[in-house]
């Protein structure tokens, strides 16, 4: 946190490097133009990666990036901005030394890849940065498929006319996320789980372009006058070091959701499933809000809401009070039902960890329609 923070003081302190508007001309080989790209790192923020712009202004003998990823982790109220879709990212300007050093401290890759513009293209380019840099212009709210670091790039090519594929992919953009989170799988469930049936439509090369990586990969397909517009690559720091193996596969979802549901087979204490109730349609609820509330399309319309059932809450005092409600039963069984109809015909894809989950929600389920309900002892005491 300290360090994005520092950073964002740098980027915004840096702001006199960038080039007037006025100064800028024409001038023969005056400027190069570069895409940066940095690798994943282990921050929930840098899990897809990054990308910058490089330029190079030989006349004013600057070499500084263009970074449109900048975010304060200060910002009041920042978790509920971002899931509300009101979080701004901004575009900042740093130092390309300053910036690779960032990257490196974070063991993270910046490779390079050189673009190869007209002198009129790349004064385009440079006005463009320029205009969105100014003051009134920086800001913009954050989209995890449709503005980002990478997109905001993607487009500003488009725009001298940059021509990206836009062929259809037999990959959903869920399919294309979930590399990314291997080594982290608790992450990897929880953004499964905020992301709706959107993120399982099949993507289009275009729109890859939201990943780092991807953004990279279609730069080197891109056309421009109709030839490639990549001219060099290059690596601008060491190779970052194998970060061996994370401790969240170690315990996993998957494996620390199995292990309970075996243990609940032979054991199911009364305040275990009163507090698994209670984090079920806790965040069922939560799921229902963002459906309504939230300003991200790629989090509303979220089928994770029929197996997280809100509804769950409901059972929490019929378990207090050993009470039955087959109509509240039956319903959540046939939500579960419901997942697997959901899953299996490709509407929405849910992660892998969640079928314990939904076994365990089975079980209490099962275990419900099977109780009796406490006798009435003074019923009984008054018969006899």
């Amino acid at each position: 946190m300290k360090t994005k923070t520092l950073l964002l003081f740098l980027l915004l302190a840096t702001g006199q490097f960038a080039m007037s508007q006025d100064s800028l001309s024409i001038s023969q080989d005056r400027f190069v133009i570069s895409i940066l790209t940095c690798s994943p790192g282990t921050e929930v923020y840098s899990v897809f990666g990054h990308s910058s712009m490089r330029v190079i202004d030989r006349q004013n003998d600057t070499d500084q990036v263009y970074n449109f990823g900048i975010f304060d982790f200060d910002t009041p109220n920042f978790a509920y901005k971002f899931l509300k879709g009101k979080l701004q990212y901004q575009l900042g300007i740093v130092p390309t030394p300053y910036f690779v050093q960032t990257y490196t401290s974070e063991n993270r890759l910046v490779s390079e890849q050189v673009l190869e513009l007209t002198d009129e293209e790349e004064i385009a380019i440079v006005r463009r940065l320029n205009y969105l840099y100014l003051p009134e212009n920086r800001f913009y709210y954050y989209s995890f498929l449709n503005r980002n670091c990478s997109t905001e790039l993607r487009d500003l090519l488009s725009g001298i006319d940059a021509v990206f594929s836009k062929d259809t992919l037999e990959a959903s953009n869920r399919d294309l996320i979930n590399p990314y989170l291997e080594r982290t799988p608790w992450l990897r469930l929880g953004v499964n789980m905020l992301l709706g049936k959107m993120m399982d439509s099949n993507s289009n090369r275009f729109q890859s372009a939201f990943l780092p990586i991807s953004f990279e990969e279609e730069v080197d397909k891109a056309l421009l006058h109709n030839k490639g517009m990549v001219i060099g690559e290059n690596n601008l720091n060491p190779l970052p070091e194998d970060l061996g193996t994370s401790y969240q596969k170690i315990f996993s979802p998957l494996k620390v959701f199995s292990v309970l549901l075996v243990i609940l087979l032979f054991w199911s204490p009364k305040p275990v499933k009163v507090m698994l109730c209670l984090i079920i349609g806790a965040v069922g609820v939560l799921l229902g809000l963002l459906w309504i509330f939230s300003g991200h399309p790629e989090i509303r319309n979220n089928l994770d809401i029929l197996w997280c059932n809100p509804l769950y809450l409901l059972y929490i005092p019929l378990l207090i009070r050993n009470k039955v409600s087959k109509l509240l039963t039956y319903t959540l069984s046939g939500s579960l039902i419901l997942t697997i109809i959901v899953w299996l015909s490709g509407i929405q894809q849910f992660d892998i960890a969640v079928i314990p989950l939904m076994l365990i929600l089975g079980l209490v389920n099962f275990k419900s329609l099977t109780r009796h309900p406490a006798p009435n002892l003074r019923s009984v005491s008054g018969s006899t």
